[in-house]
């Protein structure tokens, strides 16, 4: 496949000669669009505004009126449409992780770090989770490829995500968005913002959304997996002078989900949950076993699970324009993230453990930079501060539906011993994270067609934690065997690392860009926050990276077509990978696993086939294997083979989470009529099939599936008012965005002195339907829809 698209890109590069040249427009309202030539996409990623057909690595951007279009209010929903660019949305937010290439954090342990460094105004967040609220009143949200650690404060080993929100404007400007929709959908958006004084400007943005649940419990009749979300953003700008330009921004924001319940997979198939013994157990417990449909987004659980995320922060933002034309800029923030949850554990109606758990992040940073001004010779420089507070807490209590029998010898003693429902302990762990980096890029340009650029990062990280997994002093011996306490105290680790970056580009004519590019990334080590079993390590060393790109970035035919493509190669040492404990099936454990590398491509294109319609494609292809990985943790139909007892050799096998393909096609129809603007949009996206679990359970695989998305919509052409009606998965598709093999599963009978088997799965959401409702009176007379 990478032969292939090596000839296409070839053939596309022979044909640059004829291509037309450059035309870039200044960026226009989604009713005023004339569809006559391809828009021009204003980016952050180097820290320079700069047109995306210039910015030589794979990137793709969305406007706030592209968001709009697509109907897209947050990342999950943003992410099927993006081509090599995942969200794992497991059983609470604070496990969520993002992947781009197939490559993410592994596992929900607090002390890993994130893999995709996730960027918002210029300061880093150090959970994926903190990304995931309403994109609300952003400007751009940018997903660019591979490392960034030589452009950005805080190292982004595979690649980063980068959202900026708008700045204010001095002019008067608001809007109001409401929306309603099936399972109690109601949603509500806008901004208001102005004028302060003859130097600032300030901006208020905000946003509700509250759905009822997508999923139906057969225990008790509820609604689960709902979502709550609401928060608000301030910015004040103050220009002091032509020279200066200060921005202040605070927000907070409050999440609260009873999520997430998992459903029972393929219960008949090999090693799946239902097998005679289990059955027999559960009738026996008093708690029969009836959710043997796993098509029917109903589940069957006594923890429904509770999620409550709290998130402020504060930021201030100063740049001067020095004599010369360089630019100086400080950014120091402030953040204070913390997410309590009830988990939901077994998907099973017996009350089997009852987990809380608390995570606090609280982050300070100070990034100062240098950028020169266009020249023969460029530079950006900076110098990164950070620490991190991270604290984790968890509460373990078994409950009554806790019916797992251990064999003799395993407690001690000769005979069988089960779990004594109130056996109890917990975790404390507290992590703190002092981090120093320097980093810069110079670029020559050695001819008005072709420039090339070097980039370094010296970054010294120092970890200390605290670690003591603990159990309660009456606790049982069957408890104390499955759930191992360990003392380990304090413990302290500093590590310094070198990446680097080197690019070249050149302008084969004005409408058509070619690049390649090898960069390195780098992961810090750290300390596994869970549970571990007996002789594990609690402490995992660094990741590193090197990726190869090589791109062609055109446009064609009069700017009526655009295509870019980016063929990569991206290798990994010492990944950090994680699998759950294999005897209780409770907690990740983070160990370095060996070598993993992954190459493939990603293609955007649009076409303007005539003045009312817009075509937009993407596609992405990934052929990803463990280059070595020889202690894997043995899924249930493997026979062991590793290096050592109990594991198995992974060597050539596929990594979880890596679909082969993954592409996107949309339509938008613009058209206007009189004082109306009438739009229809369409979205397709397609994922292919992929492992979802570390230990590639086959049971644990989820089947390809595609997503068909409408949205149709009308306006005033003033853009005073618009209304719109869409629906999303219209053929009410069921799949599942995540997978694993049974929770918990040590602690339920599986029959005699067994312990359960299964794999269990985490539903997208079905059909759905709603209609929204954009009031902006501000544009009235001024011929602007809303944003």
């Amino acid at each position: 496949m990478v032969e292939r698209c090596c000839r296409t890109l070839s053939l596309l590069l022979i044909g640059l000669g004829a291509l037309q040249p450059l035309s870039l427009r200044a960026e226009e309202d989604i009713f005023e669009l004339q569809l006559e030539q391809l828009e021009q996409v204003i980016v952050l990623a180097r820290k320079r505004a700069e047109d995306i057909q210039e910015v030589p690595l794979s990137i793709s951007a969305f406007t706030s009126k592209d968001l709009l279009q697509m109907g897209v209010s947050d990342l999950v929903d943003l992410a099927p449409f993006v081509a090599n660019f995942e969200i794992d949305t497991p059983n609470n937010l604070r496990n969520s992780a993002i992947a781009i290439r197939g490559i993410g954090s592994s596992g929900t342990n607090p002390g890993i770090e994130p893999s995709v460094g996730v960027f918002v105004d210029g300061v880093y967040l150090p959970s994926s989770a903190q990304a995931l609220g309403e994109l609300s009143d952003v400007a751009t949200v940018e997903i660019l490829r591979g490392p960034q650690g030589t452009l950005y404060g805080r190292n982004t080993p595979v690649g980063a995500l980068n959202i900026t929100t708008r700045r204010p404007d001095r002019e008067f400007a608001t809007l109001l968005r409401i929306g309603a929709g099936d399972y109690d959908l109601y949603t509500a958006s806008g901004y208001v913002g102005g004028s302060v004084s003859d130097t600032s400007a300030a901006r208020l943005a905000f946003w509700a959304r509250d759905r009822d649940g997508y999923e139906r419990n057969r225990l008790n009749g509820h609604r689960v997996d709902d979502n709550r979300d609401y928060g608000a953003r301030l910015r004040w700008a103050v220009d002091p002078s032509d020279t200066v330009a200060i921005d202040a921004i605070v927000f907070a924001q409050h999440i609260q989900r009873t999520c997430c319940v998992a459903e029972q997979r393929d219960v008949h198939g090999p090693f799946g949950i239902a097998s005679p013994g289990f059955l027999d157990a559960q009738i026996a417990l008093g708690y029969p076993f009836i959710n043997f449909n796993d098509h029917d987004h109903k589940v069957d659980a006594d923890d429904e699970g509770d999620d409550t995320t709290d998130f402020w922060g504060a930021s201030l933002q100063a740049e001067w324009d020095l004599e010369g034309g360089a630019t100086l800029t400080s950014i120091t923030s402030y953040q204070d993230w913390r997410n309590e949850v009830v988990i939901s554990a077994t998907a099973l109606p017996q009350p089997v453990f009852i987990s809380d758990q608390r995570q606090d992040n609280t982050v300070w940073s100070e990034e100062l930079r240098i950028a020169s001004a266009p020249q023969t010779m460029e530079y950006l420089a900076g110098l990164y501060l950070y620490r991190q507070d991270t604290s984790y807490n968890q509460g373990n209590v078994i409950g009554a539906g806790a019916n797992r029998v251990f064999p003799p010898g395993v407690c001690g003693g000769v005979a069988p011993c089960v779990l004594v429902p109130g056996d109890s302990g917990g975790t404390d762990f507290d992590q703190k994270t002092s981090s120093i980096a320097a980093f810069g890029s110079a670029t020559w340009n050695l001819t008005g067609l072709w420039d090339s650029t070097a980039g370094l990062r010296l970054s010294y990280d120092e970890k200390s934690a605290y670690i003591d997994q603990f159990n309660s002093p009456t606790a049982s011996d069957a408890y104390n065997f499955a759930q191992p306490a360990a003392f380990i105290g304090h413990e302290q680790r500093d590590e310094s690392n070198v990446t680097w970056s080197l690019s070249s580009r050149y302008q084969f004519t004005p409408s058509a860009m070619g690049f390649v590019t090898i960069a390195t990334g780098y992961k810090s080590g750290g300390y596994n926050a869970r549970r571990q079993p007996v002789g594990a390590a609690y402490e995992f060393d660094p990741e590193k990276s090197i990726t190869y790109e090589t791109g062609l970035k055109s446009t064609w035919l009069d700017q009526h077509l655009l295509i870019n493509a980016t063929l990569f190669h991206t290798k990994l040492d010492d990944f950090q990978e994680a699998a759950l404990d294999p005897l209780t099936g409770a907690g990740f454990i983070v160990t370095n696993a060996g070598e993993r590398r992954v190459r493939g491509v990603e293609i955007d294109s649009t076409v303007l086939p005539f003045r009312h319609l817009e075509i937009i494609g993407s596609v992405g292809y990934m052929d990803a294997e463990y280059s070595s990985y020889e202690n894997g943790q043995c899924p249930l139909d493997r026979v062991p083979n590793g290096a050592l007892p109990g594991t198995c050799d992974f060597s050539g096998d596929t990594p979880p989470k890596s679909p082969e393909w993954k592409w996107h096609l949309g339509a938008q129809w613009t058209q206007a009529a009189g004082q109306f603007e009438f739009t229809a949009r369409t979205d397709y996206a397609w994922t292919d099939r992929q492992d979802m679990s570390p230990s590639l359970d086959e049971g644990t695989r989820v089947r390809s599936y595609g997503l068909l998305n409408a949205r149709v919509g009308v306006g005033t052409s003033d853009g005073e008012w618009h209304v719109a009606a869409y629906v999303k998965n219209a053929t009410d598709e069921t799949y599942y965005l995540e997978s694993a093999t049974q929770p918990l599963n040590g602690l339920v009978s599986g029959g005699g002195e067994s312990g359960a088997g299964g794999y269990v799965g985490w539903y997208g959401p079905p059909r759905t339907w709603g209609i929204e409702l954009s009031w902006q009176p501000s544009a009235g007379g001024r011929s602007k829809g809303p944003e």
